[in-house]
């Protein structure tokens, strides 16, 4: 992929200074032919007998007079309910309520192209991608004493970083040096290497954790890439296929793999664990769409925000979910049309139905795709 190709309808992900175009759904050229991958064809004759169930929406915010959203990047839930957006034009955080109130905007002069990457307890745990640095929230503050850098390989690479409760991982994707997962000591430091073979756009994406397992997410391709969270110096991630992605840019995908496209498709910009369940958001021309799937990565539900009408400006960048009493509560940033917050719940149906209570094809059984994911152990 080219930096000098990029052009009308191109997603530009720009993170310390390296451009990764792609397409979003409608957004490129029209398909030169409709051939796929063996396993897209299968994915969607997984579709047509997965359920749907509808996405409501509690609530969606564009900030305040005085602190509209500009480019929201980031979004965590945290306690109560509530909710942490970074914002990578206005260089802050910002603080939602559970009913999406505006509860404080977190801006500091250290802040610079800040992305969310985790929660621990009352801390918020930012990575500072243009200045290569963590830094640590706490009752609004930035704890510059416990900041620390983080060397980035080189100028042009791409970092993704995550925080769990105890430990840093750190992704970084280049074009002209080696991509690979680090697990991070408290000094920002690697004390283990997993390294990430063939060509970098395969592994731009977001890490997120599950369970006792590492997902690194591939915003281009129906897949992830899985390790220990304790993983070995030099160990070799995992792929899991996503069996049941279904993406109107499908056929980009096969074209650009037998080098008839110069762009690759943007298919997902992120994904999150809740439980036993992975949630991937499904890029889609104006609405949300999340695919919910098993550990086996099989496609479980579809759950469809109610279309408000095709754009193919928009554009989703992050996702979060928590489970609920009665269901699950997802979280969802958007760039444009507008930039926005967006809360929506879904509250699944029992097993083999869909919002209308009708038994779809081929849902009976175990390990079908009628199935509900279950609920997760208490904490």
């Amino acid at each position: 992929m080219n930096p000098a190709a990029l052009g009308r309808g191109l997603v530009v992900v720009v993170v310390g200074g390296m451009l990764l175009p792609g397409c979003l759904p409608y957004s490129c050229q029209p398909q030169p032919s409709e051939a796929l991958y063996p396993s897209d064809s299968l994915s969607r004759r997984v579709v047509k007998d997965t359920p749907a169930d509808t996405l409501e929406r509690r609530w969606q915010t564009t900030g305040t007079e005085g602190h509209a959203l500009a480019h929201p990047r980031t979004v965590r839930f945290v306690e109560d309910g509530g909710l942490a957006v970074s914002d990578v034009e206005r260089n802050s955080l910002l603080r939602f309520a559970s009913d999406g109130a505006l509860m404080r905007e977190v801006a500091d002069e250290g802040f610079r192209t800040p992305y969310l990457i985790g929660t621990r307890e009352d801390t918020l745990v930012v990575f500072n991608a243009e200045s290569n640095r963590l830094d640590y929230v706490v009752d609004g503050r930035r704890s510059a004493e416990r900041s620390v850098s983080y060397e980035r390989p080189a100028p042009e690479t791409l970092v993704y970083m995550l925080a769990t409760d105890t430990t840093t991982y750190a992704k970084v994707v280049g074009q002209n040096t080696n991509s690979f997962v680090v697990r991070l000591g408290a000094d920002a430091q690697p004390t283990a290497r997993a390294p990430l073979r063939g060509p970098h756009w395969r592994y731009a994406g977001f890490l997120r954790a599950w369970g006792d397992t590492l997902v690194s997410l591939s915003g281009f391709r129906p897949t992830v890439d899985l390790l220990r969270r304790g993983f070995r110096d030099e160990a070799t991630p995992d792929s899991l296929a996503l069996v049941g992605f279904d993406s109107p840019m499908l056929e980009r995908r096969y074209a650009f793999g037998q080098g008839d496209a110069t762009e690759a498709p943007l298919l997902s910009p992120a994904a999150a664990p809740v439980g036993d369940t992975l949630f991937v958001l499904n890029l889609r021309p104006g609405w949300v769409q999340i695919d919910a799937y098993d550990r086996r990565g099989r496609l479980q539900r579809r759950l469809v925000e109610r279309n408000e009408e095709t754009n193919p400006n928009f554009y989703p960048l992050d996702l979060d979910a928590r489970r609920t009493e009665d269901g699950y509560a997802f979280a969802v940033t958007l760039r444009s049309p507008k930039p926005r917050l967006k809360v929506l719940e879904w509250r699944p149906k029992p097993p083999g139905t869909t919002d209308h209570g009708q038994s779809p094809p081929g849902t009976s059984g175990p390990g079908t795709a009628g199935a509900v994911p279950p609920r997760p152990p208490e904490k």
